[in-house]
């Protein structure tokens, strides 16, 4: 499988290309492919409508309870192991390992399956490691009402998707809709709820064959907020808005939720609300990126797109009360463009698509490629005019979000130079495994789950 380029500044401007032997998806979001030989195998999964019964409803709703509960035990456990001053706390084995005498004690935690409760405890445990690599926020208390949390049966054998429907543990039959079939081999498989919708997840191995470097032309794609991308062959798409088209119906359907007093049936109605609209403008919003993102991973072997920090970018401009911010309105709404077109979620999903067919994803850095002229080289920010852009040393005219992708794509055609990077985990044959940094307890101490 190709790799992916990464970035790093340097004084030119244009950034110092690193190739190393690396999956796509591992530096844009982590995807989990081993290699053997010269074929990957690769984790996909399938997602299908699921109609469960009234009592099967309720049911997974009293586990979600119990799983809430089982969530913020451990994490209290987590937090009183780091303000002790050697810093030791109890792992996910240990946790998992009190899970037996907890379950005795509190039958209404026995009634959820076991696997699912120790599958908790493993999510916990990787949402701290994220943590302490600085990849994301410490993990936060679950709080009814807020968040939702999912049913993962982690082992194969103790469930089957048969027919027209799922077997679940302690569950029964979940009528479910199979759309397509699924490929290579089930591993586990998760029960979630989207509003008033539920569905269900089966993650299959899928061993392929490494395929082969692709020789198709390379296009930059330049993203924005007016229109949703550009790209260097000329092609616009505008942004279609989706957030924006919704946000009066989402702003009476809000306003009715706080009318509604809190606890009430009719509050529960007014939130069920609110989430169906959400939910449909994230679907929409998914359905324009997949379809982008398989034009292009089909079209073109390399695509290069701005290695933009989106965080950074959407940050408050409120400001602090000795040092009030300004235009903090005009940002809020800069702000919420920004989120709802999606950036992100595009190039995570251009990285897998284009690695499962042998394409290659490059990250540049976005700098001054606005500002560019893409023929001559002149960077002056009065050649940019809204949407038009005019050189004011050659006179060149194009678009202006065209003219950023061809500087995306001369950039990477200047610097990119195949090296091997340096600080990256090789991809040797057989399983590679990441080798996680847990603090361990010491054999006398016992976590108290």
């Amino acid at each position: 499988m190709n790799a992916v380029i990464a970035w790093t500044a340097s004084a030119d401007g244009f950034g110092t290309g690193l190739i190393g032997q690396y999956p796509v998806r591992k530096l844009l979001d982590g995807i989990t492919d081993q290699r053997y030989g010269t074929s990957v195998i690769i984790h996909k999964a399938f997602h299908y409508r699921v109609y469960p019964t009234a009592a099967q409803v309720a049911r997974m709703g009293q586990w979600d309870g119990a799983l809430r509960f089982l969530w913020n035990l451990a994490l209290e456990q987590r937090l009183m192991g780091l303000h002790r001053t050697d810093k030791v706390y109890p792992t996910a084995f240990d946790q998992i390992n009190d899970l037996t005498e907890l379950r005795t004690e509190l039958p209404w935690l026995a009634d959820v399956p076991r696997n699912v409760c120790a599958q908790l405890l493993v999510e916990l445990d990787k949402a701290w490691q994220r943590c302490f690599q600085r990849i994301a926020r410490a993990p936060r208390w679950k709080r009814k009402g807020r968040d939702v949390l999912s049913l993962t049966e982690p082992h194969s054998k103790t469930w089957r998707l048969a027919g027209g429907s799922v077997r679940f543990p302690k569950l029964g039959n979940l009528r479910t809709v199979i759309h397509r079939p699924i490929e290579g081999k089930p591993k586990s498989c998760t029960i979630r709820r989207d509003g008033d919708q539920w569905f269900v997840s089966i993650m299959c191995e899928i061993d392929v064959v490494d395929p082969a470097q692709r020789s198709d032309p390379i296009v930059g794609i330049d993203l924005g907020v007016t229109n949703l991308l550009a790209d260097s062959d000329g092609r616009i798409v505008p942004n279609p808005k989706h957030l924006e088209r919704a946000s009066k119906r989402l702003a009476r359907a809000q306003r009715s939720v706080s009318r509604k007093r809190k606890g009430s049936n009719n509050r529960s109605k007014a939130t069920l609300r609110v989430a169906r609209l959400h939910r449909k403008v994230r679907r929409q919003r998914d359905h324009v990126l997949h379809v982008e993102s398989t034009r292009y991973a089909k079209s073109h072997g390399v695509i290069v797109i701005e290695d933009l920090k989106i965080g950074n970018m959407t940050a408050s401009a409120a400001g602090t009360v000795e040092a009030p911010g300004t235009n903090v309105s005009h940002k809020r709404g800069l702000n919420r463009s920004i989120l709802a077109a999606g950036w992100g979620r595009f190039a995570w999903i251009l990285g897998y698509k284009l690695a499962w067919s042998g394409g290659t994803l490059i990250k540049v850095p976005a700098a001054y490629s606005s500002q560019t002229c893409a023929e001559c080289g002149r960077v002056d920010a009065a050649s940019r005019h809204g949407e038009r852009f005019c050189c004011t040393a050659c006179g060149y005219v194009d678009h202006a979000d065209v003219n950023a992708s061809k500087n995306l794509k001369a950039r990477a055609n200047r610097s990119c130079q195949p090296v091997e990077a340096s600080g990256l985990p090789s991809l040797r044959s057989g399983k590679v495994k990441r080798q996680l940094r847990v603090p361990r307890r010491s054999p006398s101490q016992s976590s108290g789950l």
